[in-house]
């Protein structure tokens, strides 16, 4: 409990400067806050492996905050800080309620004529149900290419390192490294456009049932439905193979292959206030019988943003 209070407490007073620090430095200030009740596997977005074996589809509620200062520093050189907090609750799951927090820094700069770099560093931590789950440090690189002005090809390498502490399940601290090719496609305004994208990550943990390689594919495509609606398609696919043995009694390597495919709609209310829906379905198949499931998966919710 005293780590849920200090944790909760200094989110608090780090949202609250920011403001006054960007106003200091005479520079950009932004925050935005994505609020929804959606239904979903919500264990899979954090590229870790639940001990406990969650793996089902659950409905609860996700609060996703950031608040942002951009400081340009001149011929096209950018200071991004940012602190994150992310409050996520759970209907039927009381174990799986947890809070997010991550300060997060970005450089960008020109590296020529049509290229940019972009570097990140950031810490999290995760407390889950009343205590830490994990702390968790991630470096990332970017290059990024625009030859044209509707086309912009990324380049992505990102190190994540993961401290489970005193978990109940032994060897899941691990290292992960991911490599990203992405592409993007524009219309006018960029209203419309694509994205395709494929990953490879690659993780260590300390015990080998808990190490896996995986390859994942993205895609998704956008369109204006009026003048202040717009309507998405997304797509994603991976395969995941693990390492080691899952455990005594099935001494054989974990498999998983999931896709989700999803529609969603958002309609902009006003310049800082947008609605948002989605649904879709999702699958994950496995080798092993509990970390199989499959379900229809939502999400209804509105955006605060000010930028």
């Amino acid at each position: 409990m005293t780590f849920r209070l200090n944790t909760l407490l200094g989110s608090a007073i780090g949202l609250a400067l920011l403001p006054a620090l960007a106003e200091a430095q005479d520079a950009r200030f932004e925050f935005r806050s994505d609020n929804a009740v959606e239904r979903s596997d919500p264990f899979i977005d954090q590229d870790v492996l639940e001990p406990q074996g969650a793996s089902d589809l659950e409905t609860g509620f996700d609060s996703n905050n950031w608040l942002r200062i951009v400081k340009p520093v001149g011929e096209g050189r950018v200071w991004r800080f940012e602190q994150q907090a992310r409050l996520r609750r759970y209907e039927d799951r009381d174990d799986l309620n947890s809070f997010l927090l991550t300060p997060r820094v970005q450089y960008w700069a020109p590296v020529g004529e049509n290229w940019q770099m972009r570097v990140a560093a950031e810490g999290s931590v995760l407390n889950r149900d009343g205590d830490r789950h994990y702390t968790r440090l991630q470096a990332e690189g970017q290059l990024r290419y625009r030859g044209q002005a509707d086309r912009e090809t990324v380049l992505r390498l990102r190190a994540n390192q993961y401290d489970f502490g005193d978990q109940v399940v032994a060897g899941l601290d691990q290292t992960q490294w991911r490599l990203g090719v992405e592409q993007y496609g524009y219309g006018d305004e960029r209203r419309s456009g694509w994205y395709l994208a494929g990953f490879l990550t690659d993780s260590s943990a300390d015990a080998d049932r808990f190490s896996f390689t995986e390859a994942q594919v993205r895609a998704r495509t956008w369109r204006p439905l009026g003048e202040k609606t717009r309507g998405e398609l997304r797509f994603e696919a991976s395969q995941r193979a693990y390492d080691g043995p899952f455990s005594v009694a099935q001494a054989f390597e974990r498999e998983d292959t999931r896709w989700r495919a999803t529609g969603r709609v958002e309609h902009t209310i006003s310049d800082q206030v947008t609605l948002f829906g989605e649904a879709g379905y999702v699958d994950n198949d496995s080798n092993i019988d509990l970390r199989s499931y499959s379900g229809a998966v939502f999400q209804v919710g509105f955006r605060i943003q000010n930028r």
